[in-house]
């Protein structure tokens, strides 16, 4: 399955919202993360990847890498965490093209 950009503004806005979420309960935090979400009975996230420098995130994010996630996820997130606050951070998200 090739990944397919999300580009609505209100679903993007929605998964910040879940992994901004998920990054306060689980007090680990990277500048850089690759999140897959599972819809079910319940929302699951799962930090997949995180580096330092977008220099060591590159590889991470590659789109054979990501359109192999979609075995196990729904839609698979880049997050990318602002200095200041976390509602800065920047959110990239795909899901399988049908």
């Amino acid at each position: 399955m090739k990944p397919k950009n999300i580009d609505d503004a209100g679903r993007l806005q929605a998964c910040k919202e879940l992994i901004t979420e998920h990054r306060a309960k689980a007090g680990a935090r990277a500048t850089y993360e690759l999140y897959g979400i599972l819809f079910g009975n319940k929302v699951a996230i799962d930090r997949i990847d995180h580096a330092p420098t977008s220099g060591d995130f590159a590889p991470l994010i590659r789109k054979k890498r990501i359109a192999s996630l979609f075995k196990a996820y729904d839609l698979v997130v880049e997050f990318r965490g602002a200095w200041k606050s976390e509602s800065e951070g920047k959110v990239i998200a795909w899901e399988a093209a049908q």
